[in-house]
């Protein structure tokens, strides 16, 4: 897609599109029947300056879009985001250990917040996260910025046109380049609140599992995760149910002093870009401490 933007509004070269209508846009890109419906009524979707209909020819005119048609109430904290990229939809974020993605209820920082923050003076910006990591972990985090948007973010995820590549630090010594995929069921554990076990009335899950390294001596590998589902902590306790427990997961691991922190980082996502169409992989750097023991770890 060609496309320039403008403070709030997306000016979409028609030339470059593979859709002849508003509605065969708006099935390809913006999903959403409400958000559909919002940008006819409130005329944040226009063909050559005009409102539009959905059975509109849009071929040969120029289509203009309010991609942040909101204003949000953000607060000013002191903390900035650790920011990895950005552009018109997404913004991908480092998440720190022992930070909650967002609010559970109480009044303790969020990522959420701080990325909220960031965007003060731009409040038009919906900084949403389209998906979670566990406050214990580390890694990076996926924002959705346009409020229209962010439906077509959701189904890509949900089709696994997203998708998220974890590093596991465990505890026992797999092979190098060993494979495996882990294919048991998930449910809560009913013995221990907040807490999930292999439970064949659970939900599916599904995590394909690489060596990526091992250091005989310390008895600990590190390990390339796929997420083939989204289960609440699947690589946590998928590893630890096939012997290779995080090191430091209070819940399914083991304590170490080979990290300060529980040892599993998000570590790359992999996704489809509507706007560029074209696929982008992101990556995100090691914290210090797995940083150096997965060099050591490669020795």
């Amino acid at each position: 897609m060609k496309y320039t933007s403008d403070g709030r509004w997306l000016h979409i070269d028609i030339d470059f599109l593979f859709v002849k209508t508003i509605q065969e846009f708006f099935d390809e890109y913006i999903p959403s029947r409400k958000v559909q419906h919002l940008l006819i009524q409130n005329k944040h979707i226009l063909l050559d300056g005009n409102p539009v209909k959905r059975e509109d020819d849009i071929v040969g005119l120029k289509l203009d879009i309010n991609i942040y048609p909101e204003t949000y109430a953000y607060e000013k904290v002191e903390l900035r985001p650790d920011i990895i990229y950005e552009d018109e939809l997404i913004l991908v974020v480092n998440k720190p250990k022992d930070l909650l993605v967002h609010s559970d209820g109480n009044e303790e920082m969020t990522l959420s917040r701080i990325v909220e923050s960031y965007y003060v003076d731009k409040n038009y910006i919906s900084a949403i996260p389209i998906h979670r990591l566990d406050k214990e972990t580390s890694g990076l985090v996926i924002f959705s910025k346009s409020v229209v948007f962010q439906p077509l973010l959701d189904r890509y995820l949900s089709e696994k046109k997203i998708r998220r590549n974890y590093l596991a630090f465990v505890s026992g010594k797999m092979e190098p380049e060993k494979t495996m995929t882990i294919d048991t069921a998930i449910g809560r554990d009913r013995h221990s609140s907040g807490k999930y076990v292999i439970h064949k009335g659970g939900q599916s899950a599904l995590t394909k599992v690489r060596c990526l390294a091992c250091n005989r001596a310390k008895n600990c590998s590190v390990l390339l995760c796929s997420l083939e589902t989204g289960r609440t902590h699947q690589i946590r306790v998928h590893l630890s149910s096939v012997g290779y427990p995080i090191l430091n997961d209070e819940l399914y691991g083991v304590k170490s002093d080979l990290c300060i922190r529980m040892g599993l980082f998000a570590h790359d996502i992999e996704m489809y870009h509507p706007l560029k169409e074209d696929n982008l992989k992101i990556e995100g750097d090691l914290p210090k401490d797995l940083e150096k023991l997965y060099l050591e770890c490669l020795k």
